[in-house]
């Protein structure tokens, strides 16, 4: 498991304030289909748009097409508002055809109204997935230089694609273009995590297309993904987690030191690696996997991202420390799953590599030596984007926005990796928006609560102004587990 690479893990139209929009004449082609995320089936329409690899070139045989794959869920009333809405899912590098349907009855509300139209971003998903081959050499634990190019340069090999033209400014353009065709004179946008970045320079280089924006888990304009800041946001959500089980009297009874015990289990596995034999989480099989520091760093970064699995992690890393692996075995494996199944690990280098590595300075890296992961992370994508091509960037890309477009924000309370602060930056750029701290919760949370009601409302008036938060302040965190069976009564 490459945990490395997992971590990071234009014309400028007027947005002329009375302009009445009305439909185009669709020019994509629509057909009734299925779509399928392993057994979830859901009936839609489905569209394919072929785009020049290079924007650049005029089509010929020299620039490969991308099939981007659309996907269309009609609205339940016959006379639709004008705008689709659509959805941008995170990483980057990720489906956001499977996060609607595994999100789909948070939107559901959504679809009383308006269409949803829903597009894999280029190099992802079912839109010319741009993966890497697996090189186990890389976890080791150890930050090496040469083996983390030496994965850059295979990756790169064994590409059929030209990763530069993989890029959130090239990517912005074809989903104006989709908009267009399909006959939508503006976008209403819900973006989460990479997504936001996604939806705010959209609306940055289309601001007359764009009606709203939700941006959930934001990563603001200027936000460097590139290893920076998931190592001190992840050690900050470790250490909430320390002071929380120490404030509980039933969690401080039952582990303890967890930071001790997270520093010795560490050293452990850093030093002798453990295999076992235990039964898969998901098909029951007996499995062989070997855990090393990276699977223990890989779960305390991820586990926080919801409360519910943030409230198993005391149990599982004592139970690791005490040498029952099977829980971190089966966290493990259903991480690694998760990522190798659905992740487009050269996207994400064309992205990060394009948009963050070349702007990581001394100050980016201060206070990284105290922090569980190092500085190994951001020197990993050094050394990988030495490699990596640069691709397309607009000028303005890092540019802070001065939107008045109307902008519905979300944060979770204990988000590991775009924490409450970063929401607050995000709403000085737009002078029309409203930002909603759910407490408790972590990455991504327009599924919590009274949440997706009101992203309904906000998309149905297209204002912040008349919507009613206290309901999002009812949010509870889940207890700790302090043994097996859940937490104490």
């Amino acid at each position: 498991m490459n945990l490395f690479c997992r971590a990071v893990l234009l014309a400028l139209p007027l947005n002329v304030a009375g302009i009445s929009f009305t439909s185009a004449s669709p020019q994509l082609s629509f057909e009734p289909c299925q779509v399928v995320k392993n057994s979830v089936f859901v009936d839609a329409e489905c569209a394919v748009l072929e785009r020049a690899e290079n924007p650049n070139l005029p089509d010929g045989e020299n620039n490969k097409k991308v099939a981007l794959h659309i996907v269309k869920f009609a609205a339940r009333t016959p006379e639709p508002a004008a705008d689709a809405f659509t959805i941008i899912q995170g990483g980057p590098g990720m489906s956001s055809i499977d996060l609607y349907l595994s999100m789909r009855q948070v939107f559901a509300g959504v679809l009383a109204n308006r269409d949803i139209i829903v597009v894999d971003q280029r190099g992802t998903g079912r839109s010319n997935l741009l993966s890497c081959p697996q090189n186990d050499a890389l976890n080791t634990g150890e930050f090496n230089e040469e083996l983390t190019k030496q994965f850059a340069r295979e990756c790169l090999a064994a590409l059929t694609s030209k990763p530069e033209f993989y890029t959130t400014s090239i990517a912005v353009q074809d989903l104006d273009a989709i908009r267009e065709l399909a006959g939508y004179p503006q976008l209403t946008i819900y973006g989460v995590s990479y997504g936001t970045r996604v939806a705010q320079h959209y609306a940055r280089q289309f601001p007359s297309r764009t009606r709203a924006l939700v941006l959930d888990g934001v990563a603001h304009v200027g936000l460097n993904l590139a290893g920076a800041e998931i190592a001190l946001r992840s050690q900050q959500a470790f250490d909430r987690i320390l002071s929380r089980c120490d404030a509980e009297p039933s969690c401080q009874s039952t582990y303890g030191s967890l930071g001790d015990k997270f520093a010795e289990l560490r050293t452990r596995l850093k030093e002798t690696p453990v295999t076992i034999n235990f039964p898969h989480p998901i098909s029951g099989d007996f499995i062989e996997q070997e855990l090393t520091e990276q699977h223990l760093l890989g779960m305390m970064r991820l586990m926080p991202y919801a409360t519910e699995s943030l409230a198993l992690l005391p149990l599982i890393l004592t139970q690791a420390h005490a040498e029952n692996y099977v829980p971190m075995a089966a966290q493990a494996v259903l991480i690694e799953q998760q990522f190798e199944n659905d992740y487009a690990y050269a996207m994400n280098n064309a992205v990060v590599c394009t948009e963050d590595a070349p702007f990581l300075t001394a100050d980016d890296l201060k206070g990284h030596e105290t922090t569980y992961f190092g500085t190994d992370l951001s020197k990993n994508m050094q050394a990988l984007c030495d490699v990596w091509p640069q691709g397309v960037m607009d000028e303005n890309f890092r540019t802070p926005l001065e939107s008045s477009i109307p902008a519905l924000l979300l944060s979770g309370e204990t988000d590991p990796i775009t924490p409450p602060e970063n929401g607050e930056l995000a709403a000085t750029m737009f002078s029309n928006s409203l930002h909603i701290v759910a407490p408790h919760h972590g990455h991504g949370v327009v599924g919590r609560g009274c949440l997706p009601q009101l992203m309904t409302e906000f998309i149905e008036s297209g204002s912040v102004a008349e919507l009613s938060t206290e309901c999002a302040n009812r949010e509870r965190a889940m207890p700790l587990f302090t043994s097996p069976t859940g937490p104490t009564p």
